[in-house]
């Protein structure tokens, strides 16, 4: 395999930056971030080229997740060693389901339902936190669980626990794969492999991608013996090419949302994690995180629709978040006609704790200035048309 190229770096703008204080998220500054999982090679591949950038850098917080960093890999030799034998003889059957969305639309919601059918298993924050060291360091850090995790994300009120559910997308970019969340540790835009547009990669980066996804994958499997996967990744959504190329019998449940609600949910999202997870003393600034939000979601969907057609027949379904919160069980009970999914009986138990603790639950409607709701309504038109909303200046 040819050497990947060094991807070049984004000189810090201070007059586009606002300071990044975690705090202001209710997260301790001492708290792990998701680069604390990293090898030290994933490590210093991402960080290569950010002296130039030193100014900016929190000292404490890089010399930490670099010191942690040969401890983890220290930790992935050990479980190559002790398990490799029996991962290479791992095979990921059935094809996985798949929980696609933009982000705030009511994924992590939806991938939490699902994970109550015994039938199916997905990554944990543990696993995607440590995705190359978690088979031999599980037991002691979940013993350890409050000290290394937030009691619940940053940017809401989503309870985080060793075994709750988490998307596999954390896991490629701790990794060290090609992921649009290694935005969040320099910003570095420049840098190619801030994606998740795999065919724009150069061909090494590609199969990288591939490799990092499958081993993570078969650990996950490995674990659970028997079990189908059940995995939920936004940019999963703008790579069906790539997932069918390694799952041709995927299937898919794809959940859209108010965009009115996504846009608010998903400027707080972006600006909470930037300011937790962000390896400098900095972050963009609100107006330049905003037009870059705004300029996601037609990327997003128009990179579905067109791969759309590349699902077979049978393997996709569409829902709605506000069905699927009014009549929880009716639209999953359909979900699983549609993909054929039988023996809905077995998440029925799990589903009426969840609908039980939900009772009361409101959700608020957002309240977006007037000039801003009216530049989402120009700029993501063809979601409102696509997905039937209708725009406030409609109503």
């Amino acid at each position: 395999m040819s050497k990947r190229p060094v991807a070049p770096v984004a000189l810090v703008d201070p007059a586009r930056m606002v300071p990044a204080n975690p705090r202001d998220y209710d997260y301790s500054p001492n708290m792990p971030r998701l680069w604390h999982g990293m090898t030290f090679a994933a490590w210093r591949q991402m960080s290569r080229g950010q002296w130039a950038n030193r100014a900016h850098i929190r000292p404490g917080l890089f010399a930490s997740v670099t010191a942690l960093s040969l401890g983890n890999s220290l930790m992935a030799a050990l479980s190559q060693a002790v398990h490799g034998r029996a991962l290479a003889r791992v095979r990921i059957e059935p094809d996985p389901v798949f929980v696609l969305g933009f982000w705030r639309s009511g994924t992590t919601w939806l991938h939490q339902l699902l994970s109550n059918d015994p039938r199916f298993t997905a990554p944990t924050s543990l696993q995607v936190f440590m995705p190359e060291s978690f088979l031999v360091l599980s037991p002691v850090m979940r013993r350890l669980e409050r000290l290394w995790l937030p009691e619940h994300r940053p940017m809401d009120a989503v309870a985080l626990e060793a075994d709750t559910s988490e998307e596999d997308e954390v896991a490629l970019a701790v990794a060290g794969a090609a992921s649009i969340i290694r935005t969040l540790s320099y910003g570095n835009t420049a840098d190619p492999r801030v994606t998740w547009d795999l065919e724009g990669l150069p061909e090494a980066d590609r199969q990288h991608w591939r490799d990092t996804w499958i081993r993570f994958l078969t650990k996950v499997q490995y674990t659970a013996p028997g079990k189908q996967l059940l995995l939920k990744s936004p940019a999963h959504t703008m790579r069906i090419a790539e997932v069918l190329r390694q799952f041709p019998n995927a299937k898919f449940i794809h959940i859209v949302r108010d965009p009115y609600a996504v846009a608010a949910s998903y400027l707080h999202s972006s600006e909470a994690m930037t300011a937790t997870q962000t390896v400098l003393k900095v972050m963009p600034d609100p107006e330049e995180q905003l037009d870059g939000a705004l300029r996601v979601l037609p990327e997003f969907h128009q990179a579905f629709d067109r791969q759309r057609h590349l699902i077979p027949e049978g393997n996709y379904t569409l829902l709605r978040y506000e069905d699927l919160r009014e009549n929880t069980k009716p639209v999953l009970r359909q979900a699983y006609a549609d993909l054929g999914l039988d023996s809905f009986a077995a998440i029925e138990p799990g589903l009426d704790r969840m609908i039980e603790a939900r009772r009361g639950y409101k959700a608020g409607k957002p309240r977006l200035p007037p000039a801003l709701a009216a530049r989402i309504e120009q700029e993501w038109a063809a979601y409102f048309q696509r997905y039937g909303y209708s725009t406030r200046t409609s109503e």
